[in-house]
């Protein structure tokens, strides 16, 4: 009966003499099962170290309650069965990853180091654009450090050579986040912020990258598709257009370069969205979106939300006609 969970017939002949009676000497448990000796002495082995019994003193047995070791054994076998799954899920993915080729129209890459490579390779070839989902989390955690990016992010590099990069964050963020996220604004990143439903990069219209969610969770190997097959790359590319159309802008604003919270509470107040919604989306309480808003109108000298939304209009209005003046010089310059 108890074959399942590992014990064999024999261990389980003697358990079901022994625990009837509670405890016996070696040589009581050899006269009522007929067992020798020797093997007597290998079975009762067996069962202490499954659990089922203990030596109390030399020669002397007793039996511990089937059903709490039963349950542990189960939860062992379940586990041990769970390793089992993700090295073969593990396995597998390296096998498709070594039987397809870089003309595939889907490649599978697998493991942190080599997703990072690839990611870093495709967007060094990006000359056109850049579409990202931004989600958490993540398979590289970078400081939110100018020198830093310049250095290691290909996206920076990217707004370098005048591409195009457009990304859309998924609602609350973390400090570190939200600092990487306004030096990539004042970039020149095009930021937006709305629940995304994976995470996703597209360079050129040409080519995707999707990491697979699943494979971030505790003891999976990381794993990544990319993708170069038209149809699947277009279906895509509309997908993030869609989101993207109905994403809330992320507003770099000149009196809140240093506070990305602040950044980010203002682009939300100018879309309309309720302290409830702007509070889901910076991942903080509503008292403290309250507090903030107070402390804006405080610094534009308006004392109602009506007066604070024309403020803040106003005061990007200027900001991109500055900055319009100033792109217009520059690009006079011979």
């Amino acid at each position: 009966m108890l074959q399942p969970l590992g014990i064999s017939a024999e261990a389980e002949a003697i358990y079901l003499v022994l625990a009837p009676i509670g405890n016996a000497t070696s040589a009581e448990l050899s006269e009522l099962s007929s067992v020798p000796a020797d093997e007597l002495d290998r079975r009762l082995d067996e069962l202490r170290k499954l659990g089922l019994a203990t030596e109390l003193s030399r020669g002397t047995w007793r039996s511990l309650p089937l059903p709490d070791v039963a349950n542990a054994l189960k939860a062992q076998r379940l586990s041990e069965l769970e390793m089992a799954s993700l090295a073969a899920e593990s396995l597998h993915s390296h096998l498709l990853a070594a039987t397809q080729n870089q003309s595939d129209d889907i490649r599978i890459v697998v493991g942190r180091e080599a997703i990072s490579a690839s990611n870093k390779d495709l967007c060094s070839k990006a000359q056109k654009e850049i579409c990202m989902f931004d989600k958490p989390p993540y398979a590289d955690e970078r400081e939110a450090d100018e020198e830093i990016l310049e250095e290691a992010a290909e996206e920076w590099k990217a707004l370098d050579r005048g591409t195009r990069l457009r990304c859309v964050y998924h609602p609350g963020f973390d400090a570190d986040r939200l600092k990487e996220l306004t030096l990539f604004a004042a970039k020149g990143e095009e930021s937006r912020t709305a629940p995304v439903p994976m995470k996703l990069v597209i360079v050129d219209a040409s080519v995707a990258l999707i990491p697979s969610m699943r494979s971030y969770l505790p003891g999976h190997e990381l794993r990544m598709s990319i993708v170069r097959h038209p149809l699947l790359v277009e279906a895509l590319q509309w997908l993030f257009e869609a989101v993207w159309d109905t994403a809330v802008p992320i507003v770099a604003s000149t009196y809140t370069e240093n506070d990305p919270r602040r950044q980010m509470l203002m682009s939300l107040l100018m879309t309309g969205s309720t302290d409830q919604a702007i509070a889901s989306n910076l991942g903080i309480n509503v008292r403290s979106v309250r507090r903030w808003i107070s402390e804006l109108m405080d610094e534009l000298g308006v004392t109602t939300r009506l007066q604070l939304g024309a403020a803040m209009v106003r005061a990007e209005y200027i900001r991109t006609q500055t900055y319009g003046m100033m792109g217009a010089a520059a690009s006079s310059r011979p």
